[in-house]
């Protein structure tokens, strides 16, 4: 049986429907853990010794993984598929578009994905790997640092079971690559742009870039998804993932200067602080591109002038919510991936 903590290697494919594992297409560029996270109850046992005794049933199966590593532009689409709303169908070809735009009042479909995860050695007569199925995205973090120059990618999973196929391991499908053309998303190729929120939400045409610099950012996305219960058939069963309201924060040390301070803090601050919208882009080559469109408010700041190497930063957080007083397509957030692999 594989000791290694982290698993070697992972493949997977998306879902049809939940509950019907689908055979990996893929190989996957991140390392990460799983852990078999079912629920035990114990009751207490008076036996008149000293060291109390308990009596444990095991009540529930259900699994949690994550995924770590470089951001890639082909990869973003399975988390936000998984997360936020399913695009089936990127548009055009070669790079194709993917455009997640889940409603603010309804919420999106997210599509479950089936994993393997797998070390160097066999756990049983198959193969090396244990199965994820029913796996939908929580959480996925974006980070980018000026320092190291790269932008990294961290992400949190949960799933119906760490099925370990009666001890015999699961085989990795023969001969799967990566996702073709994989390029790197890279710090320095970002631009940040705001506009003063209307009533006529997504528009994001009359944008101002911000005339400062990043240093260091972070845009966190919290799906609200989390695993759906029931108990039936003799089981406690994990029928779906419940939707629950979403989370997205970008956070960024800026090098500051009089528009910024005008743009972020003092809008921020005010009395009546200004909802306004936010767009994130990360450029690569061959026309790739990641979009990231918000519109929310940034949240107050204690103050202007803090300290990053040596110099005076500011440092602020925009959090999506959407605005009260769009009443035309009210927006809270969406995103765009141009990439060069076909993700269906």
């Amino acid at each position: 049986m594989s000791t290694s903590v982290k698993f070697l290697k992972a493949q997977a494919d998306k879902q049809a429907v939940f509950g019907t594992p689908v055979t990996p297409t893929f190989q996957l560029p991140f390392v990460g853990d799983y852990v078999d996270a079912g629920d035990f109850h114990e009751a207490e046992l008076d036996a008149g010794r000293l060291w109390p005794l308990t009596i444990v049933n095991r009540v529930s199966h259900h699994a949690t993984f994550t995924l770590n590593g470089v951001a890639f532009f082909e990869m973003l689409p399975m988390f936000f598929n998984a997360g936020l709303d399913d695009d089936a169908a990127p548009t055009g070809s070669d790079p194709y578009t993917y455009t997640y735009a889940p409603n603010i009042n309804t919420g999106g479909t997210p599509l479950p994905y089936t994993f393997v995860f797998g070390g160097g050695e066999n756990l049983g007569g198959t193969g090396p790997a244990v199965r994820i199925a029913d796996a939908y995205c929580s959480q996925v973090v974006l980070s980018g640092n000026l320092s190291s120059r790269d932008v990294t990618m961290t992400s949190n999973w949960f799933g119906s079971s760490v099925n370990t196929n009666v001890f015999a391991g699961f085989a990795f499908t023969g001969s799967l690559a990566m996702p073709p053309n994989l390029n790197m998303l890279r710090f320095p190729y970002a631009t940040l742009e705001y506009e003063d929120a209307t009533t006529t939400g997504g528009v994001f045409t009359t944008m101002t870039a911000f005339e400062c610099k990043l240093m260091d950012w972070s845009l966190t996305v919290n799906t609200g998804l989390s695993p759906q219960w029931a108990a039936d058939a003799n089981a406690l069963t994990m029928c779906g993932a419940f939707i629950g309201s979403p989370m997205v924060e970008f956070a960024a040390t800026l090098r500051t200067t009089s528009d910024t301070f005008g743009a972020v803090y003092a809008k921020a601050n005010s009395e009546t602080p200004t909802y306004q919208e936010l767009q994130f882009t990360l450029t690569g080559a061959d026309s790739r591109e990641a979009v990231f469109q918000m519109t929310g408010r940034w949240m107050p700041l204690q103050t202007a002038h803090a300290r990053s190497n040596d110099e005076v930063v500011m440092n602020g957080v925009f959090r999506a919510s959407g605005y009260p007083s769009q009443t035309t397509t009210p927006h809270a957030f969406s995103a765009e991936f141009v990439t060069k692999w076909s993700h269906t």
